[in-house]
Order: C-alpha cells, then structure tokens, then sequence
C-alpha cells in the first residue's frame, strides 16, 4: 500500500478550513484534478453518507467517496475509489493560535491507497512516479484551498 501526505499552515481558523473543505460544492474551487459534482447524499459529510464526483478528460475520471469518520473542525475521513485506486483519505484540522496576520490552522491531507492494477511494473512504478504524483496532486489542493480562505477574509 502506498501513502501521499501533505501539511500546511492556512489563514483562519481550523473550524473555517474544516467548513469549506466539507462542502463539495466548493470542490471545483480548489480540489485539484475536480471536474463536476455528479451525486451528493443529503447527510454529508456525516459517516456513511456517499458522493460521486467526475474529473476533467484525461483525469480521475469517476471518483465515489465514502464518510468513515467526522469530527466537526477537526478531522473528515473517507473512503475513496477510482478506476487506477481505492484507499483511505483522511483531512485533520487543527488551530495553531495567531499569526501577525490573524489565525493560522494547520491541514494534514493524506492518502493511503492501492493500485487496482497490480504486478512487477506497478511495483516500481508507484513509488516513483504515481506517490510523487498523489503528493503533489494533494499540496496543489491545499495551495489553492489556502488562497480561497484568504480570498474569502
């Protein structure tokens, strides 16, 4: 199983990061590789509760995500799987006090997945280009959730 994980400091509270991060209507704004919202179960994001997004051509292509775990402000857990993986993306929230510019939080996006397709060749060619790109697919998510938190202040 591999593993991709970004932190970052963000402007505002954990609680603001946390709000916009659970509202996939949002998505489009800043989740990088997100095309269109196609289904969206009424409880989201509490556990259980489903949703189905789409990427652009040449992307993800259909991605169905699962609650497993949710604590207001403070950490969403889902299940997610595509064609190329299925795995475990948990998004922790946490406040680190003030900055000179005002509240600062600190986001843990991380992914733990498997490849749907296995073998030799996928054995080499995940950790040297499919984790690198995972990882660097989750920091530009967090970059541009970053600059909408501080659009939005």
């Amino acid at each position: 199983m591999g593993s991709a994980r970004v932190v970052a400091e963000l402007p505002g509270t954990a609680l603001a990061a946390e709000l916009r991060w659970r509202d996939p209507a949002d998505w489009e704004a800043f989740v990088d590789g997100f095309g269109e919202l196609e289904a969206v179960d009424p409880s989201w994001p509490e556990p259980g509760a489903e949703l189905t997004w789409s990427s652009p051509p040449g992307g993800r292509g259909r991605v169905h995500e699962l609650v497993r775990a949710h604590e207001p402000g403070r950490l969403l857990v889902t299940e997610v799987n595509d064609d190329e993986l299925t795995g475990t993306q948990r998004v922790a929230f946490e406040d680190l006090g003030h900055g000179p510019d005002g509240p600062l939080a600190r986001v843990a996006l991380s992914l733990d997945y498997r490849l749907v397709r296995s073998g030799p060749v996928m054995r080499v060619v995940d950790p040297l280009f499919v984790r690198r790109a995972l990882r660097d697919s989750l920091r530009r998510t967090l970059d541009a959730l970053a600059a909408e938190l501080r659009r939005a202040s």
